[in-house]
């Protein structure tokens, strides 16, 4: 037992002393990295007070904004899906569902103030709550009932709607007018009524003071409610009546529209009606959607009073190509509508006011949603298409946040060019060859002479920043930081877009995202994360990115984004946007001969399954090539198609291309592609793994991109060595058997699907809890939940895969392949670990010398590294020997629950789901850039920093030191020098 405990405390001891720790010191938080705080494309937006808007999100997020600067004053992350919202200034409530909750918020600061959950088998029903400005609240629950809640979340009354054996009610509208609540039953659609019930209920006890019935035979979208007023249509018949009272007004639609230009528009298929629930305005918007003879679809819209028993045609807002948005606030309608392509144009009604606002909706989308935040001083709360918020004042943009970045589907790092290229100072690659061979090597000698002279008149000032800098950080970005509010907000293409290049240890890079909104984004990792450039593109929701080419001498990078898109006549389609990566231009080709295959948006209908980046570039442009499966006839399809790309892949690249893909049903195979009737290729079936009948694909792995080893082996105490078993196409399958509570990984070879090991873990809950899994090199290292008497709780598990099982023992063949019979040896462990995660990275640096840190995404919106020595199979259970001492190797303990490894010190990084990384030109440093709802980037020294110069280092004194010695050899030089001398002569 003694020995035990002896061991323990020195694995700890070992711990504490070569744990690599990713602390920094209260002076660099925010100083290498930034964090973006969102709060997702908002659904709703209500004002609380003169400072702030309460708003919802798709992504299940409440949040305060400031109205005056757009920053997050809080926010509540909700684990469930937000249903309905309700806010005044005594508090907001929230309901949401899976699993049912109602919550009441402080609007202040955001704390829970308290909480409900309905009884078994019931649910919260599917209206809007109302809130009292005292902090009561009325909720229904199970479409049946109303239940008033006291601000401390008491139950106050409950009013029970009388059955309706006849009719089956599905939804349920309150309005609280005074002391009186209205309850407009609605009946379901599916089982449609001749009439909606209105029960009238006493605020204060709940009792019912009367009801009546509403004749009315519309559908759900024919119905709307505006002040005090319940409107429908009947066919081509506008009906309306107040909810106090069962009182119906009709009025002809052809009749009541007959004076406006766009008259014969308004058909009854094709109107639709928007109100709100102020009850200072009975006002609506009644609208029409039609298509002119070119097919382009406009909309034709009037604001409507309603007087009692009459109808007034206030303001006619003309045809639009879009809607836009519109909202009621207090006496005043807003109406906000796209006027050009860079103008929103906004009109006030009963004031008549229209104001013109410059916007580029190219760079945003169609306005989504809008919300008049005040009238005086004017404040107007836009959602665009893009996910992107604005505020406005009467003339330009308060604030903005480009929110699409809460939804990012895709990231990748750009290296940037160098700025000191001599051939970006000269134009000879842009020679045609009669130029070239017209001017003479003597000409072309003195014009690059005459270029490197020009150049020394940056030579002063290059001298004075370096001197000034003596006592900067070496690392410290030489960039002016940005403030984080500057940075989230979007870009208006209003200034000339600044040339960006590489800095001396490439820590500058633009971050390109591609969001499900539609968007394509590039950040300036070195200026907070600033964004550069936007693109919003149409119609689309992107899924992937691909780096096609790196920047280079005159050939600018180019990135390919890939996304689902619809086709001319609506139908489901796969598009691919190319773009210049520097400018978020379109990339046009200058080759008139293969321009028609490098069109920047291409849509096409065939079923896409794996898009893959080649190897290879296309001779032209070169670019990567990019390989396009689709399983349903079997074909691969290259992009661009051109004739020299053709030949190259066919030539060069076509004998050895096999992949692999998952297929709908679980199942995993292997294709050989070949060239098939007149040059078409095709995916030839090699091999195919059918997933047993009680196991389910959970997680699977993939080689890391651009990832170097920097040795083929591992070194021992012993001075002998394991050799690494570094197959490129290996990969690990998970699966899971939930009757069995079981989960198995299956490390298979992509080219012949073979199983190169296979291992199981028992009494694992893999339902309610994720398995996750990454590889690089020759390990793999997963994350799960073990039920396991002897070790129950999180689990961090590794494989090492060795050519050899015996010290240097390795295969005796120069070139890998995979179809040599060549099985691995595996060394494997397990270790607790003290959190669950939500994802999983590994730091990548450039020559691959550095040691490796897993980094855990955890659901308490941190990022953990881990080094990889801690995940060591080899880690002795006992007493460690000479050998493991020499080797670095320390006892086997559990993953220490060390804040020290958070990559994320105090900062909330909410719903991390991806997390890439990035080498950098110093072997030490890792960029990463976490991604989900929020945006994290920063740097990784798993090895410490052991290329660049310490913050302790006194540049300053090392310069004075030389100086010094300088000065000293040349005083103390010709003394001695005269000491000799003299000596000679005695």
């Amino acid at each position: 037992m003694m020995s035990i405990l002896n061991v323990l405390l020195l694995g700890l001891l070992l711990l504490q002393v070569f744990l690599p720790a990713t602390a920094i010191y209260e002076n660099q938080a925010g100083l290498f990295d930034w964090h973006h705080t969102w709060v997702g494309h908002p659904r709703e937006a209500v004002k609380i007070n003169d400072n702030h808007i309460a708003v919802y999100s798709e992504r299940n997020i409440l949040a305060s904004l400031n109205i005056e600067t757009g920053a997050v004053e809080w926010r509540q992350v909700l684990d469930n899906e937000l249903d309905h919202f309700a806010a005044t200034e005594a508090g907001i409530l929230t309901i949401s569902s899976n699993p049912e909750r109602a919550q009441f918020w402080n609007n202040t600061d955001g704390q829970l103030i308290w909480e409900h959950s309905p009884s078994q088998n019931e649910v919260y029903g599917n209206a809007k709550p109302i809130v009292w400005h005292n902090g009561d609240t009325a909720i229904f629950v199970d479409r049946t009932k109303l239940v008033r809640f006291s601000k401390n979340g008491e139950e106050i009354w409950t009013w029970t709607r009388e059955a309706n054996e006849d009719q089956v009610f599905e939804r349920l509208r309150a309005f609280e007018r005074g002391d009186l609540i209205y309850v407009v039953v609605e009946p379901n659609d599916e089982n449609k009524s001749p009439y909606f019930l209105v029960n009238t209920i006493y605020a204060t006890t709940g009792e019912t003071s009367s009801s009546f019935k509403i004749p009315c035979g519309a559908n759900y979208e024919d119905v709307t409610y505006t002040g005090d007023y319940l409107l429908w249509t009947e066919e081509d018949i506008l009906k309306w009546t107040p909810i106090t009272k069962k009182d119906i007004t009709s009025v002809s639609i052809k009749s009541l529209v007959k004076s406006l230009p766009t008259a014969d528009k308004f058909i009854p298929s094709k109107i639709s009606l928007f109100g709100g629930n102020n009850a200072e305005l009975a006002s609506f918007i009644l609208s029409a959607e039609f298509e002119d003879a070119e097919e382009t679809l406009y909309s034709a819209s009037v604001l409507v009073n309603i007087q009692e028993k009459t109808l007034n045609l206030d303001k006619y807002y003309g045809e639009q190509t879009a809607y836009g948005g519109a909202d009621f606030y207090k006496k005043s309608a807003v109406r906000a509508v796209k006027s050009a392509p860079q103008e929103l144009a906004v009109q006030i009604a009963p004031d008549g006011k229209e104001l013109k606002i410059k916007h580029d909706f190219s760079l945003s989308g169609e306005i989504n949603y809008v919300k008049l935040i005040d009238v005086e001083p004017f404040r107007l709360f836009v959602v665009t298409d893009g996910s992107s918020v604005y505020l406005y004042n009467e003339s330009s943009i308060v604030w903005s946040r480009e929110e699409s970045l809460s939804g990012i589907a895709a990231s990748e790092f750009l290296d940037l060019p160098e700025q000191k290229m001599w051939t970006q100072m000269t134009d000879e690659l842009d020679e045609t060859a009669a130029e070239q061979a017209a001017e003479s090597p003597i000409s072309r000698y003195i014009r690059r002479l005459t270029t490197h002279t020009l150049e020394l008149r940056r030579l002063p000032s290059w001298i004075v920043s370096h001197f000034v800098g003596m006592s900067s950080s070496t690392l410290k970005d030489s960039n002016n930081k940005v403030s984080n509010l500057e940075a989230q907000s979007c870009w208006l293409n209003e200034t000339e877009p600044e040339v960006l290049y590489r800095d001396n240890f490439g820590l500058r890079k633009l971050l390109i995202s591609v969001t499900k909104s539609g968007k394509i984004i590039a950040q300036d990792t070195s200026r907070n994360g600033k964004i550069v450039w936007s693109r919003y593109v149409e119609a689309f929701s992107f899924t992937q990115l691909h780096v096609v080419r790196a920047a280079a001498v005159k050939l600018p990078p180019i990135i390919v984004a890939v996304g689902n898109t619809y086709d001319e006549v609506g139908g489901q389609a796969v598009g691919f946007v190319r773009l210049n990566a520097l400018t978020g231009e379109n990339y046009i080709t200058a080759i008139p001969e293969i321009a028609d295959f490098f069109e920047p948006v291409v849509a096409t209908n065939i079923g896409i399954d794996k898009v893959m980046r080649l190897p290879i570039e296309d001779p032209d442009e070169r670019t990567h090539i990019l390989a396009i499966y689709e399983s349903g006839s079997g074909r691969v399809y290259i992009y661009p198609d051109t004739l020299g790309s053709q030949n190259k892949f066919v030539t060069e690249f076509l004998p050895t291309f096999y992949f692999s893909n998952q297929n709908a049903d679980g199942s995993m195979q292997g294709f050989k592609v070949v060239e098939g009737y007149r040059g078409s290729l095709k995916a030839e079936p090699v091999w195919k793994f059918n997933m047993p009948e009680d196991e389910k694909t959970i997680a699977l792995s993939h080689k890391q991109p651009n990832e170097k080893v920097a040795s083929l082996g591992r070194a021992l105490g012993n001075r002998n060595v394991l050799y690494k078993y570094l197959n490129p196409h290996m990969f690990a399958l998970v699966t899971k058997n939930a009757e069995k509570k079981l989960i198995k990984i299956r490390i298979m070879d992509s080219v012949k699907g073979s199983i190169l090991y296979e291992t199981i873990h028992e009494n694992v809950d893999a339902e309610y809890n994720d398995v996750h899994i990454i590889q690089s090199e020759n390990w793999f290292v997963y994350h799960f939940w073990s039920n396991d008497a002897k070790a129950k709780g999180y689990q961090t598990a590794v494989l090492e895969l060795f050519e050899g099982g015996y010290e240097n023992e390795r295969v005796e063949s120069t070139n890998f392949s995979s179809f040599d019979n060549i099985e691995p040896h595996v060394l494997s462990s397990a270790f607790s670990f003290p959190y669950p995660i939500t994802t999983m990275g590994v730091t990548i640096t450039r020559n691959g010398i550095s040691t490796k840190d897993i980094l855990f995404g955890l659901p308490t919106h941190q990022i953990m590294g881990v080094n990889k020595r801690l995940l060591d199979p080899r880690r002795p259970r006992e007493k460690p020997s000479k050998e493991d001492q020499e080797e670095q190797l320390f006892p086997y303990s559990p993953i220490p629950d060390e804040k020290r490894l958070f990559l994320t010190y105090d900062l909330d990084v909410a719903g991390v789901k991806s997390i890439i990384t990035s080498p950098s030109l110093l072997e030490s440093t890792a960029l990463v850039f976490a991604y989900g709802i929020d945006s994290f980037f920063t740097r990784s020294s798993p090895s410490k920093q052991f290329d660049v110069l310490s913050e302790d280092f006194s540049k300053v004194q090392l310069l004075l030191t030389i100086t010094g010695l300088v000065v000293g050899i040349l005083v103390s030089g010709p003394m001695v020098r005269r000491k000799r001398v003299n000596a000679l002569w005695k």
